[in-house]
């Protein structure tokens, strides 16, 4: 199983890879709104805002992809039971 450090990883090479296909970093960098500093944290990476995360994938055409990844999971999970929630008229007591 992939870890979130391993899926940052994957995710930095992918958007480094395909950015480095059509224009430098600093050009990047500007189009998805963010410094250049943190286009090279996610490129090498490390963790980022998901909003960038999800601008720079958008920038360069490959957010689709993972919208339809997200939608085919959760129509995979539908048949999955809801969280319960606990009735509003249950209180519990504030004395500590």
């Amino acid at each position: 199983m992939q870890t979130v450090d391993d899926f940052h990883a994957t995710l930095g090479e992918l958007i480094k890879r395909q950015r480095a296909l059509t224009m430098p970093q600093r050009d990047f960098a500007l189009r998805v709104g963010c410094s250049q500093r943190t286009l090279t944290r996610l490129e090498q990476g490390q963790p980022v805002n998901s909003e960038t995360l999800f601008n720079a994938l958008a920038v360069l055409g490959l957010l689709d992809d993972f919208i339809a990844l997200a939608d085919n999971k959760l129509r995979a999970a539908k048949h999955l039971p809801e969280r319960k929630r606990q009735p509003d008229s249950e209180t519990f007591d504030n004395d500590f």
